[in-house]
């Protein structure tokens, strides 16, 4: 499964990747590790890194079934990251169905700008 998650409990963020050829049920299998992870609470920060992705397979279906079940609140703040256009295009395809158009879920092009986003919000 090229995709994975860890905890950091004490601060409450959520460390998810992707890599390689990525599927829906990669982002459906690490979603319910997620939901299903002892200290895990849905207002929890999250940076997921898709930078490693070398194809995505993943579908519009997949992407809508996602946004429902999302472990996530709805105002948890989320910095995700991608590499390419087309990964750009899905994660706002994401935003757009998961009504997640709101300033504490933001796209980067670079690991270090997101991760500086995220901790400047932790920080509040």
């Amino acid at each position: 499964m090229p995709a994975s998650f860890t905890i950091d409990l004490a601060r409450r963020v959520v460390y998810s990747r992707g890599w390689g050829i990525l599927v829906d049920d990669d982002l459906r299998e690490t979603q319910r590790g997620v939901r299903d992870a002892v200290g895990f609470e849905s207002d929890f920060c999250q940076l997921y890194d898709f930078s490693g992705v070398t194809e995505l397979r993943v579908t519009g279906e997949g992407l809508r079934e996602m946004a429902r079940q999302s472990p996530f609140d709805r105002n948890a703040r989320r910095a995700v990251v991608v590499d390419s256009d087309v990964a750009f295009g899905m994660v706002r395809m994401f935003q757009i169905v998961g009504d997640r158009e709101t300033p504490q879920f933001q796209i980067f092009r670079d690991r270090e700008t997101a991760q500086h986003w995220l901790d400047s919000g932790i920080a509040d």
